[in-house]
């Protein structure tokens, strides 16, 4: 399913440079598709797909009004996931650092559980009209943020995958926590039905659902998919202690339509049969891997 289209400004490419898999070190391969690549040593994998984020409104192929409303129930569901595990772990009234803000609803709901929220955030095509008056900056992080600036916490949601340098937003994140500071990273998991669905469809010919998974053609792509194993090991060579997972859903249906039709580009017939293979399956979601997971860490 389609995630929030921010990211860090690229700083290295998320496939082979001659520098090793930024996840375990490994070397990474061609794998299926000219803009695929697979580690072979963890399984990561990443692309290569153009990343052009606007950084003056414009028109582009995403639809933000179909896309917040779409997203609107699923993310605030998730987000009070996720905050009442970041209450345990953070400092009550801690400052809170969300990348990739987007328009806002984990801000809001920061803020209303007590914590100093704010949020960064580079698509000047989206608007942050759900943030509740939460300061939201405009452009990349780490650079927006003023030196020595420091988080009690900081959260990428639905974001890190759309990243390709991740060692060096992980670094950025540990620098940037104070110490004994949580991370927390939304991401979706490779393992789940969805994506298991697509890749097997892609393999018999029918390319539609996995190109939109990786959100081939959109201004801000997939360049990872992880799996929360695989976060452990990035994190953990960046510095930090896994604490906590939280499984998340993948969908709900209110709003489902909407956030399938979000890419004004989709044919009406393969967004058809996404709605209707989607609410068919959503009873049995529970009962499977999920297709996003959130993982949280400590800086020592």
């Amino acid at each position: 399913m389609t995630g929030l289209l921010h990211k860090s400004a690229p700083m290295r490419d998320a496939t082979a440079d001659g520098s090793g898999c930024q996840v375990c070190g490994g070397e990474v391969h061609p794998y299926r598709k000219g803009w695929l690549f697979r580690c072979g040593a963890c399984g990561v994998l990443s692309s290569s797909l153009d990343i052009a984020i606007p950084s003056e409104e414009s028109e582009a192929g995403i639809d933000e009004a179909a896309r917040e409303q779409g997203l609107a129930t699923l993310r605030r569901d998730n987000n009070a996931l996720l905050l009442d595990r970041l209450a345990a772990l953070a400092p009550a009234g801690g400052r809170l650092l969300d990348v990739g803000s987007g328009p806002g609803f984990l801000l809001a709901q920061a803020a209303a559980a007590g914590f100093a929220a704010e949020g960064i955030e580079p698509d000047a095509n989206v608007h942050p009209d759900q943030a509740g008056g939460a300061k939201v900056r405009r452009g990349f992080f780490p650079q927006v943020l003023e030196p020595g600036e420091r988080f009690d916490v900081i959260v990428f949601n639905d974001v890190l995958e759309h990243i390709p340098d991740l060692a060096g937003a992980l670094a950025a994140s540990f620098e940037r926590l104070t110490p004994g500071g949580i991370l927390c990273l939304n991401c979706p998991d490779k393992r789940g039905l969805f994506f298991r669905t697509a890749a097997a469809l892609d393999r018999l010919g029918v390319q539609g659902p996995y190109a939109r998974l990786w959100q081939r053609g959109l201004p801000s792509p997939h360049v990872w998919y992880f799996t929360p194993g695989l976060l452990d090991r990035a994190a953990g060579r960046a510095g930090f202690a896994p604490v906590g997972r939280q499984r998340l859903a993948t969908i709900a249906l209110k709003g489902l339509w909407s956030r399938i039709r979000l890419v004004r580009s989709t044919p009406l017939v393969l967004a058809l049969a996404s709605y209707a293979f989607s609410v068919m399956i959503f009873p049995l979601l529970r009962l499977t891997p999920s297709d996003a997971s959130a993982s949280f860490y400590r800086r020592p």
